[in-house]
């Protein structure tokens, strides 16, 4: 199956794939050749690929995505999100510090306004985070 990953940036990743893991409000949808077509909102979490069959999950790649839409038509699948971010593009040092202080925002935020950036922004700390420990125990 043909797999898509498209941020603002541009093209992220582009190749035949076996499986992809996409992060949905209803939780994580596999995606297999063949899946029924389907068009959906991503949530914030983790997107993982499987390239071949037999890889182990040590061998899957990650990605950060911060939702977006999921669409797919049985031979190819495209995410189209906003921000991409890969393990080597955060370090978990870095991570754990934004999360933090995103947890703080939250806790000391003065308006409704300002408590919701902030849950925004523990999100995608937490997501990012995640990235970064996986890349720790991938490269053990």
């Amino acid at each position: 199956m043909r797999f898509q990953l498209i941020s603002a940036d541009g093209l992220r990743f582009d190749e035949d794939v076996y499986e992809v893991l996409v992060p949905t409000k209803s939780g994580v949808i596999a995606i297999f050749r063949d899946h029924m077509p389907l068009l959906s909102a991503a949530a914030p979490g983790v997107l993982s690929i499987r390239r071949k069959v037999g890889d182990s999950e040590r061998s899957m790649e990650h990605f950060a995505v911060f939702g977006g839409v999921i669409e797919i038509d049985g031979t190819s699948a495209r995410l189209v999100t906003d921000d991409v971010t890969t393990p080597e593009e955060v370090s978990e040092q870095e991570a754990t510090e934004a999360l933090k202080r995103a947890e703080q925002m939250v806790e000391t935020a003065g308006s409704q306004a300002a408590i919701e950036e902030a849950k925004h922004l523990l999100q995608r700390s937490a997501v990012r985070l995640e990235i970064a420990k996986l890349k720790r125990h991938h490269h053990r």
